[in-house]
């Protein structure tokens, strides 16, 4: 991570003077320090001319207030047939984050195509059947706990492998209808690769290559038996005519991504900082609360340490002014969704960590506008859960300095690489 020279006359340009083709900032590719990014990209402007690996140049957004105006403005879109490079060849065809980007999704779908592939999901994650997952996701976090009380005492125990990242996986593959053991394994195998930013650029598209023929595995046994799971929903919905094969796949691609990442990243950020901050946690587990406090811790770890620490992109349609700066016909948008939690223009103090913050909710860790996470509900719901029922369990001692653990090595994915910890019952 490091600052790029402005290529005018040596001091930072005024908005109207910049220009895509004149990056002030070299975004880091492994993600070692999303906040001290957002912190030096905010100290640039709202919108900052960035270069990411390979190269590639975008705007990076650092201000909640400009962040919702390009979200919602309706000459900005998600289908990269907007973005120029990209249709003139310029990006190289092993960019980490290139097939995602490119995906047949609603991702990258605008308007009623948009709409077409958003509802199927819309009706699969309405509140009513969110909540009926309640019983089932406290099932899944009671065997995970289990296991962890199971454990040999003082062993250190990778919070982040065994217990944050199964319970999203286990819930995730059950929506599907997943319920051999090797298939769950290696989706999470392959999905761990593809978002990767050191992994070999072969063995990317190997992961994805993998989780595409996964799925049409998987689409094809429920096509066999159907069973009553969110795959056998879709295939209804493509049987009607309403998706294509592509589309079906890339719909089951998409929410094994952000269903199963982004919550495990959740999980294991507010552990970090709950104990990094045991007089919270004190308060937190005090026996006479009249409220429940745990949505709270919720709202903060999303807030303060964003799961998705960037979110690629948004292109403009035509010439686009948002504070001064002008994004041209073609160029991409990259929300600084880390930058944007910690914006001393909407939080009171956002880089201390509270975990009964007020205003926590106005993050943008969910995206905003049409394409807002679907999966929010569930992803709030599982964190709830799960770490209210982790530390009115155990008491948890850090198996090594919290400050010291590397980060996921990812453009995007934003959390500790590892969370060592020794368990004791209360």
């Amino acid at each position: 991570m490091e600052l790029v020279e402005p290529r005018l006359t040596g001091h930072v340009p005024a908005p109207h003077e910049l220009e895509l083709a004149r990056p002030l900032y070299r975004i880091d590719p492994l993600g070692g320090d999303f906040p001290g990014e957002g912190r030096a990209l905010q100290a640039l402007g709202p919108i900052v001319p960035v270069e990411l690996p390979d190269p590639v140049a975008a705007w990076a957004v650092t201000r909640r207030s400009e962040a919702d105006r390009l979200l919602t403005h309706p000459d900005m879109r998600k289908s990269p047939r907007y973005w120029r490079a990209y249709q003139d060849g310029l990006v190289p065809k092993d960019w980490p984050m290139l097939k995602i980007l490119t995906a047949e999704t609603m991702l990258v779908r605008d308007g009623e195509d948009h709409t077409r592939l958003r509802q199927p999901m819309q009706r699969a994650f309405t509140a009513r059947r969110v909540e009926a997952l309640r019983g089932r996701v406290e099932d899944i976090t009671r065997e995970l706990l289990d296991a962890l009380a199971a454990t040999s005492p003082g062993e250190q125990i990778d919070l982040r492998a065994t217990f944050a990242f199964q319970l999203p996986v286990r819930v995730i593959c059950e929506l599907f209808g997943v319920d051999d053991d090797d298939m769950r394994r290696q989706l999470a195998v392959d999905t761990r690769l593809l978002i990767s930013s050191t992994a070999p650029p072969g063995e990317r598209l190997g992961a994805q290559a993998g989780i595409f023929s996964t799925m049409a595995r998987l689409i094809a046994s429920k096509r066999a038996v159907p069973g009553d799971d969110l795959t056998t929903a879709l295939i209804g919905e493509f049987d009607g005519g309403r998706l294509s094969e592509e589309e079906l796949a890339g719909t089951l691609f998409l929410m094994l991504i952000a269903g199963h990442e982004t919550t495990q990243n959740l999980i294991t950020n507010a552990i970090r900082r709950l104990l990094q901050h045991p007089d919270q946690l004190s308060l937190l587990l005090a026996p006479d609360l009249d409220e429940d406090p745990w949505p709270g811790v919720v709202e903060e770890s999303l807030r303060y340490d964003a799961p998705a620490a960037t979110t690629m992109f948004l292109y403009a349609a035509r010439d686009v002014t948002v504070a001064g700066v002008t994004v041209r016909a073609g160029e991409p948008v990259m929300i600084h969704t880390a930058a944007i939690g910690r914006d001393d223009e909407t939080f009171t103090h956002p880089h201390a960590f509270v975990a009964g913050r007020a205003d926590a909710h106005r993050h943008r860790a969910f995206g905003h506008g049409a394409h807002h996470c679907l999966g929010a509900a569930l992803a709030r719901l599982e964190a709830h859960i799960a770490l209210r029922a982790l530390f009115e369990r155990f008491t948890i001692t850090p198996g090594e300095p919290l400050d010291r653990i590397g980060e996921v090595d990812s453009l995007s994915s934003n959390a500790p690489v590892r969370l060592l910890a020794r368990v004791q019952e209360r």
